[in-house]
């Protein structure tokens, strides 16, 4: 998918109707990273995927996991279990654009969000089955 397709298709946060969803997308997603928090933490404040993790690992309380369950870049998890994964650019290639594509049809993802260049997927059981292009 190319950007000018991702951009026609994806909802912004007034098409959100779940609250788990809406949460992320107001308090992970769209905020910035202050210089002041990063400062210390070894986060970049122009690298989006860093921004995220911290934003991820701050709102959640959640850890990063060195033997992942899911086959993302990077995952975390939080609340008795439930995983955060996260891919880095999940259409740079026709090969990853499969690959994430077989991820968010895997039984134990129960939401999925493309940001077009980061896709988020949880594996939360209190979730019900969504796949969201949110811009």
């Amino acid at each position: 998918m190319n950007r000018l397709s991702f951009i026609l298709q994806a909802k912004t946060q007034y098409n959100i109707q779940s609250p788990f969803l809406f949460d992320l997308y107001s308090n992970v997603i769209i905020p910035k990273v202050g210089k002041n928090l990063l400062h210390g933490s070894g986060i970049k404040n122009t690298d989006k995927v860093d921004q995220m993790l911290f934003k991820l690992m701050d709102h959640y309380g959640a850890v990063y996991v060195e033997e992942k369950k899911m086959n993302v870049d990077y995952e975390l998890v939080y609340n008795d279990g439930a995983h955060i994964g996260l891919m880095v650019k999940p259409h740079k290639s026709i090969d990853r654009e499969k690959e994430w594509a077989r991820l968010v049809k895997e039984q134990i993802v129960t939401l999925s969000v493309d940001l077009f260049d980061i896709g988020l997927v949880f594996t939360s059981p209190k979730l019900s089955k969504q796949h969201w292009l949110l811009r």
